[in-house]
């Protein structure tokens, strides 16, 4: 629970009172390498803090799985659209090894909400991160050649390359796998 409330702490109007609020709602949740946080097509309820391990979002294209975020230690994780909303899930979440997430309810957050001004504020911070998060990513997509992406990602997010199978690469740079492999040899000759 410790690396919840530091991360807690980054934000502005943190007090110790603010992890007294929410720390009955926490649980902590194992999952298992290939399993999942969220499910495509289920109702997402809760919002989870990666405290070990890595996760990645992925959606499916016409029955292929299109990987579009990692998260790693650190990162809060949840399907905001199926959170918010409260409807089916487009995007899945599977743990991509064995991972360790501090798990709170949409619900809990709401009566925070109307307990302390620091959650609304913590709210909207993060959504806004969210959201640069995910224009970065279609600017990535949209601007870079598929070779650029792989040196961006390389250069960035070394341990990524470490940690993530390459077909959950390829399909987050928007590339084959053979396409990636050739990328791959290309850039470690030079």
């Amino acid at each position: 629970m410790e690396a919840f409330n530091k991360y807690l702490k980054r934000f502005p109007h943190y007090t110790p009172q603010v992890f007294e609020d929410i720390r009955p709602f926490l649980s902590v949740k194992h999952i298992d390498e290939g399993a999942y946080f969220l499910e495509n097509g289920k109702i997402c309820r809760e919002i989870g803090f990666v405290k070990k391990g890595l996760l990645r979002h992925y959606y499916l294209n016409d029955d292929r799985e299109i990987t579009n975020c990692f998260c790693k230690e650190g990162a809060i994780t949840t399907s905001y659209k199926s959170l918010i909303t409260q409807t089916e899930s487009d995007v899945a979440i599977q743990a991509v090894e064995p991972s360790d997430l501090i798990v709170f309810s949409y619900t809990s957050l709401l009566k925070l909400y109307e307990k302390n001004l620091f959650w609304q504020q913590l709210g909207r911070l993060v959504l806004e991160s969210e959201y640069v998060t995910a224009e970065c990513h279609n600017r990535f997509l949209r601007d870079l050649s598929a070779a650029d992406r792989y040196k961006q990602i390389l250069e960035e997010e070394p341990e990524l390359l470490q940690r993530v199978p390459l077909n959950y690469l390829a399909t987050y740079i928007q590339v084959a796998p053979e396409t990636l492999s050739r990328i791959r040899k290309k850039v470690f000759r030079t």
